[in-house]
């Protein structure tokens, strides 16, 4: 009973000192013609200032601030956020690969992919970070001096099959 009343006074409190429903209309509408010309700044600063002013939390409102911080300076990106959807999971992976933390990229994604759902998306992910690492990439062109001495043996040894086969063509 103490919860009703209590949010029925948020309620009231919200309603006296929050914006109307035009005036949050029309920041709404700015901010997107913000983000049309390309004035992420501007944009930022705006979806910050209409969070400040709510009680409550618009999940809409929070995930452009998220992109738009993106946008504006990733060093900002908090890595720290917890996901809830899909998208939030290949935005983390991708902000963290655009940071060059690409271990981490690599390891949030294969986390992602055990703990929720094996998507599309997130599968297509994990594959673009794994190929896409310069980390992944230069341990897989390191090569091992043994390993190299047998690549090398085994190319003679079909150059020289190569050799024998022509000769042989040739005698005939």
């Amino acid at each position: 009973m103490f919860t009703t009343y209590f949010y029925i006074l948020v309620l009231i409190f919200q309603s006296l000192f929050a914006d109307s429903n035009f005036g949050y209309n029309n920041e709404v509408k700015l901010v997107n013609d913000f983000v049309n010309h390309h004035e992420y700044a501007s944009a930022y600063r705006l979806t910050r200032s209409m969070e400040r002013k709510s009680i409550f939390t618009n999940n809409d409102i929070a995930r452009m601030q998220r992109s738009l911080t993106i946008k504006v300076n990733p060093k900002l990106f908090k890595a720290n956020y917890s996901p809830r959807s899909i998208s939030d999971y290949v935005l983390k992976s991708l902000v963290l690969f655009q940071n060059h933390a690409f271990s981490e990229a690599l390891s949030f994604s294969r986390n992602s992919l055990q703990q929720v759902s094996t998507s599309d998306s997130l599968i297509k992910i994990y594959e673009l970070v794994a190929t896409k690492s310069p980390e992944i990439i230069f341990e897989r062109n390191k090569v091992n001096p043994n390993q190299s001495i047998k690549k090398i043996r085994f190319n003679e040894a079909m150059n020289l099959l190569d050799l024998m086969k022509r000769k042989e063509k040739t005698l005939f």
